[in-house]
């Protein structure tokens, strides 16, 4: 979906680090303060070689499933099917995008290899304005290609990389021309089955819901189930539903060579300056160098990595929470290696003389310098002195994030790790309000 700040890739560098031998109530202790403070709702899985070590089962909702929506961790299984069809030589990473879809904007000069490594240029479909009010709508294959055509390429192919789910939506279509069978077919096929995943599939229709987890958004104090994307939108980029297991299973296989050969699962590892490979990133712990990809579709948010000289896999899966997922896979990681690490500090600001929440309520508008994506957001009440920031253009709302209260005038965004502090006037009006992230700023002008 359309993304209000930049999310970072899990990279953290630093000295040797050796396993914790209490790495078991470490890490408990961290996800139940997590699950207590309503910032984290889901699955935890530590495998090594193969093994689970630890395994932790934190759903707060009496509909639990181990099921939950994997988003753009779907990516790795395209990857791995495209490959295969490389290997079989149907494809070359050379093949050009015009030979299968001549009318997308470049398409004479956009390569297998540039939608896979995300080079292509190509317009990236989830920012598309109206994807939050449209995105229980089913989809037609003419529709995605429509939206896919509409935008403005960010650049020439292969002259710089941006990630973008136009590329794998495009793999997958692709990847049903050529084999006449269907992406869901071709997932149980060639990985499902050959590599025994039991609860791995591609959703295709809202029918499917049941049989995994919803999603869940918290307003401050209640949780309210999140609508659901239909999976006809994200089909090869993100429609994939699996378990922890199962993904902890798949990275095993794929790194070891069971699912591609090895001058395949070289190329899938070969990472830019960025940590983008061609369906892995790159997801390095201190000296550890590891693979994997992180995913996130309505509340669903999703990670599944493995570190090849420790035989480790890490695997999170989310419905519901209220901070950045990487935030939780440090910790974990962190937990593990016996590395120091600080929980997150859920204490609320008080006092006597806070303004009421509905001063702040409006449309604040910034300019695009590249911490942000957008220009326009929409502040509104939230429960409990919690507001919400979502994206706001020609009058739409957009996806919501909660801000906590860290001050007089003071917000923080702990999913995206970013501070709004409000400006006030002398007469109390809020004027504006400074946006902080990463050590960066921008003011933003409150103009409704």
């Amino acid at each position: 979906m359309k993304k209000i700040f930049l999310t970072l890739a899990l990279s953290i560098f630093g000295l040797m680090s050796a396993q914790n031998p209490d790495y078991t109530k470490s890490i408990d202790s961290l996800m139940i303060s997590l699950e207590k403070n309503n910032a984290f709702s889901g699955s935890v899985l530590l495998q090594k070689n193969g093994k689970t070590i630890y395994k932790g089962e934190f759903n707060k909702f009496e509909d639990y499933s181990d099921k939950y929506r994997v988003g753009s961790i779907t990516k790795i299984f395209t990857a791995i099917i495209t490959f295969q069809l490389i290997e079989e030589g149907k494809l070359t990473l050379d093949t050009k995008l015009n030979e299968y879809y001549p009318d997308i904007k470049n398409a004479d000069k956009i390569t297998i290899g540039n939608l896979l490594n995300h080079t292509s240029g190509i317009y990236n479909y989830l920012e598309w304005e109206d994807y939050y009010i449209s995105k229980k709508k089913k989809f037609t294959k003419k529709e995605m290609l429509d939206l896919v055509i509409q935008g403005k390429p960010d650049f020439k192919p292969g002259q710089d990389c941006r990630y973008s789910n136009s590329n794998y939506l495009l793999l997958g279509y692709i990847m049903e021309d050529i084999t006449k069978k269907s992406y869901a077919e071709n997932l149980n096929v060639r990985i499902v089955n050959k590599i025994g995943l039991q609860n791995t599939y591609c959703e295709t229709d809202e029918k499917e819901y049941p049989q995994r987890n919803t999603s869940y958004l918290f307003d401050g104090e209640k949780w309210s189930k999140e609508s659901q994307t239909h999976p006809s939108f994200t089909f090869s980029a993100g429609a994939v539903v699996s378990t922890t297991e199962d993904l902890s299973k798949l990275m095993d296989e794929l790194l070891k060579g069971t699912l591609v050969c090895e001058s395949s699962l070289s190329q899938m590892k070969q990472t830019n300056q960025k940590g983008i490979g061609y369906g892995l990133f790159l997801t390095p712990f201190y000296d550890k160098k590891g693979y994997g990809h992180s995913g996130n579709i309505d509340e669903f948010h999703s990670f599944t990595g493995y570190f090849p000289n420790e035989g480790l896999s890490i695997s999170l899966l989310s419905n519901a929470g209220n901070i950045k997922l990487n935030e939780v896979v440090l910790g974990v990681a962190s937990k593990y290696f016996n590395k120091a690490y600080q929980n997150p500090d859920f204490t609320t600001y008080k006092s006597k003389t806070l303004p009421q929440t509905k001063i702040y309520s409006g449309v604040y508008k910034a300019k695009l310098i590249g911490l942000i994506n957008v220009g326009t957001f929409q502040i509104s009440e939230a429960a409990n002195n919690f507001l919400f920031l979502s994206m706001y253009e020609d009058g739409k709302d957009g996806q919501k994030i909660l801000l906590e209260r860290k001050g007089e005038n003071k917000f923080y965004a702990r999913k995206n790790n970013a501070t709004f502090d409000f400006i006030i006037d002398k007469k109390g009006k809020v004027t504006g309000m400074k946006l902080t992230q990463n050590k960066q700023s921008i003011n933003c002008k409150k103009v409704m």
